[in-house]
């Protein structure tokens, strides 16, 4: 009859050891910031793609729209994929990830504003185009934030705020086209355009959780 093994000298342990020092002496970091980067670059050619659209683009910028999107998701799957490989990161893994996840939920529901004005037969008017703009600004402050988080941190900080001041442009467009359709509408036109208008609106607010988290991010490499 053989020996007990001690606990952690399974016959398995060994290679598994073997694995992960091969892991940290051989392989090569993933570059888990630039790839974070990379997804803020092409969710900011996406809400571009959205402001022209929102300012009467038409089918083609919406169909760019939705390649983008799908972009976006393929850039967010690369990152995720190195998240699993990496044994270290600049920034705390958590962070990367969430801030990956929530700019992903701006896109969708770019995407998804898109998709409800076509079957609603709904064409932006100049309140969305106005709420487009500042959503379009604030993903290129969500980039720069991106960009500068390791090198210069107060820098993201000042890019989080872009975001919320943008965000908050969009609340205020927001009320202003709210109150001119209540004023005028007829019951169809309202109901339309409320479910629209209500769509950029929180577009924004999934834009200030990005800010949120950034400044979170941010506060952890201090």
């Amino acid at each position: 009859m053989s020996a007990a093994r001690a606990p952690g000298e399974g016959g398995g342990s060994a290679p598994r050891r073997r694995r992960i020092l091969a892991r940290v002496l051989f392989s090569v970091a993933p570059d888990v910031l630039g790839l974070l980067v990379a997804q803020g670059a092409v969710s900011v050619e996406a809400m571009e793609a959205f402001a022209r659209w929102s300012a009467g683009g038409g089918a083609p910028d919406a169909a760019e729209v939705d390649r983008l999107e799908h972009a976006a998701d393929d850039a967010r799957r690369a990152l995720l994929a190195a998240l699993r490989s990496a044994l270290v990161t600049p920034i705390d893994q958590e962070d990367l990830y969430i801030l990956s996840e929530r700019c992903d939920r701006v896109v969708n529901q770019a995407k998804s504003i898109t998709n409800t004005a076509s079957a609603l037969s709904w064409p932006p008017d100049s309140h969305a185009r106005a709420m487009a703009d500042h959503l379009r600004a604030a993903a290129r402050h969500t980039l720069d934030g991106f960009t500068v988080l390791r090198t210069s941190p107060d820098s993201a900080g000042d890019a989080a705020d872009g975001v919320v001041g943008e965000a908050r442009a969009v609340e205020h467009a927001y009320r202003a086209a709210m109150v001119e359709l209540l004023a005028g509408s007829d019951p169809v036109e309202l109901v339309r355009a409320r479910e629209l208008y209500g769509a950029y609106a929180r577009c924004g607010e999934l834009a200030v959780a990005v800010a949120d988290r950034l400044w979170y991010a941010v506060l952890a490499e201090r």
